[in-house]
């Protein structure tokens, strides 16, 4: 079966930080009275990363990715990346009602993007679906958070 995945971005932490950054610098213009060249070229700064994270917020959203979870097979299948089972060394779950998963390899040490995801649907069907998959193959499934 076909489910829809998202990655989840850090675009509400980028934003407020960007923010708090935007009104230390204006409460610094605004209380000496006096126009520093340097916080004009922060501010630049902080609106260019501001543009980067929107562009990589749109990209992230407007991709449609999914995950393929065959039934009776050893491999599940992430935006065409065909994973084994006997690649995986435990799936781990944090959050409750929108749960993260990341597919830990045995291989790597840091996990890939692709292998970080959340499931789109709102009914828990691929969550039930990913975890009776990992039953089947003997993966062991941890609660992180």
């Amino acid at each position: 079966m076909k489910f829809a995945i998202h990655y989840s971005t850090r675009m509400k932490d980028i934003l407020i930080f960007s923010l708090v950054i935007s009104i230390i610098m204006f409460q610094v213009a605004t209380l000496t009275e006096y126009s520093y060249p340097v916080l004009f070229y922060m501010q630049m700064a902080v609106n260019a990363v501001m543009l980067v994270a929107l562009a990589i917020e749109g990209y992230a959203r407007l991709i449609k990715r999914e995950i393929r979870i065959q039934e009776n097979s050893d491999t599940i299948t992430i935006n065409g990346v065909i994973v084994k089972a006997d690649q995986i060394r435990e799936i781990k779950v944090s959050g409750c009602h929108k749960a993260a998963f990341r597919l830990c390899l045995k291989d790597k040490n840091v996990t890939p993007l692709f292998c970080s995801f959340k499931f789109e649907d709102k009914n828990c069907e691929g969550i039930r679906q990913l975890t009776r998959w990992a039953e089947r193959n003997g993966i062991a499934v941890r609660k992180i958070g």
